[in-house]
């Protein structure tokens, strides 16, 4: 009878040892529960770490280079550190644990005690960069056999940027509106952020750009330089039609984004496209960190079709994507204006607009009135002066030409400059009366006597040369 207790209590510690063996490596059923607003998204879950439930160690690494990180991250406030390091990890095959894909805005997995790094491997159709990674550890902090973690935090929320400037004159000082004086073609700068990375590059990348009406169509031959621009040092031109290529097709430049059609971008002409390479776009050197696309056109103004005085908008967007989709980011718009000079006649003593007389007027470029834009009348019931000539920002010149009947010629030469958000500026001439003499006065009496006496003066002299030729004969 002992014999048999003694048997059977060998059997219960055999037993009982033989479940202890897998425990102390631990093997509990974990979930991991994720959400993410962002779909179309691949994740991969790598084992790092096994766990060793008897010393509270994860002695089970999956590869040299993550051992010192996982050895070190015994508590959770390290795996900060540990994410960090495990970013340039080579993992191989066997460590990868599950994949999924982010098709809804949540879900999960499961996995057993230990350290795991969960890692985007494809971004989806935004493309956006991916902040950090993701490491869950099992037993967590709380003891529990769940955790959750938000993977829309682990994505980059900001969009790549692409802007619009006008660079104002040849001091290369840019801005949203254009102040350059007399610049009859503007010369525009956008700069686009590089968007996806090396590890998933982009199958397409375009910075489009949208004119209003009353600016020239850009053809190929507009588009000054396309750049890319590293963060320090040199920019690098890119080729055109090798590594940039010029496009005004609808199919390029309107993008689909959430089954809704971008309409910003019409079919007139006045928009274009530069679409990089895919040659250039399959090189790791184009995402290189603080990377931008700069992209230096020029236009003119179409005074035929541009309305005096309004807002003339240039828009500028971003179309980029993979094989899952394309992408549209907004840029911002810029504005030139056409403006509008005038010139009102008054009268010099009671300074009210001289009405009933007409007066000419020229305007002109240059302070010495050698480069004429136009001449104008004055209107007799107003006193305006209208040149009928729409013009960019800057300032322009004004001379009185022709005088009103009865008053004097105003020769100074008037500035006027047009700018700023009023499309109109009118410029003022004075002239005074002209003092000419009275019918009957003392003005006529002083003609009368001068003519006169020179009649005297000629009959005396005639008088004497006859009487020298009687003389001599």
């Amino acid at each position: 009878m002992k014999t048999v207790k003694r048997v059977f209590a060998i059997a219960v510690a055999v037993l009982l040892i033989a479940m202890m063996i897998p425990s102390a490596f631990a093997a509990g059923s974990n979930t991991v529960n994720w959400t993410c607003e962002y779909t179309g998204y691949t994740y991969t879950v790598y084992k790092v770490a096994g766990y060793n439930a008897t010393t509270g160690a994860y002695p089970v690494s999956t590869s040299a280079t993550t051992q010192t990180a996982v050895n070190a991250a015994v508590t959770e406030s390290q795996m900060a550190s540990l994410a960090s390091t495990l970013q340039s990890a080579t993992f191989a095959s066997g460590d990868v644990e599950t994949t999924f894909t982010t098709s809804s805005s949540s879900g999960n997995f499961t996995v057993a005690d230990g350290i795991y790094f969960i890692k985007c491997t494809t971004p989806g159709p935004n493309n956006k960069a991916i902040l950090k990674d993701s490491i869950v550890v099992f037993p967590n902090a709380d003891k529990t056999t769940t955790e959750t973690i938000n993977l829309t935090d682990k994505v980059n929320e900001g969009e790549p940027t692409v802007t619009k400037e006008i660079k104002n004159g040849g001091d290369n000082t840019f801005g949203t509106v254009d102040t350059t004086a007399k610049q009859k073609t503007i010369t525009y700068v956008l700069t686009a952020d590089i968007a996806g990375s090396a590890a998933s590059k982009l199958t397409s990348y375009v910075i489009t750009d949208n004119m209003g009406t009353g600016l020239k169509s850009v053809t190929k031959d507009n588009i000054v330089s396309v750049e890319l621009k590293p963060a320090e040092g040199d920019a690098t031109t890119l080729t055109k039609d090798t590594q940039w290529t010029f496009t005004t097709d609808s199919a390029v430049i309107n993008c689909a984004q959430n089954d809704t059609v971008d309409k910003k971008h019409g079919t007139t002409g006045n928009s274009f496209g530069i679409s990089i390479a895919k040659s250039v776009l399959d090189t790791d050197a184009f995402y290189t960190e603080g990377n931008k696309v700069v992209v230096t056109f020029t236009t003119e103004i179409d005074y035929a079709t541009a309305a005096c005085g309004t807002d003339i908008p240039n828009t500028d967007d971003m179309i980029y994507g993979n094989a899952a989709g394309k992408n549209v980011v907004p840029g911002n718009t810029v504005n030139v204006k056409t403006y509008q000079p005038y010139a009102l006649k008054k009268d010099a003593n009671t300074h009210a607009a001289l009405t009933g007389k007409s007066a000419t007027f020229g305007l002109y470029e240059d302070q010495a009135c050698t480069k004429e834009i136009a001449t104008a009348q004055t209107n007799t019931q107003t006193g305006i002066a209208d040149f009928a000539v729409k013009l960019p920002a800057g300032t322009y010149y004004i001379k009185e030409t022709v005088a009103p009947d009865g008053y004097n010629l105003n020769s100074e030469v008037k500035s006027v400059t047009l700018g700023g958000t009023t499309g109109t500026a009118t410029v003022d001439i004075e002239d005074t009366p002209a003092k000419l003499p009275a019918t009957g006065g003392t003005g006529t009496l002083v003609f009368t006597i001068v003519g006169g006496s020179l009649v005297l003066l000629a009959a005396a002299l005639f008088v004497i040369v006859m009487k020298k030729r009687s003389s001599a004969k």
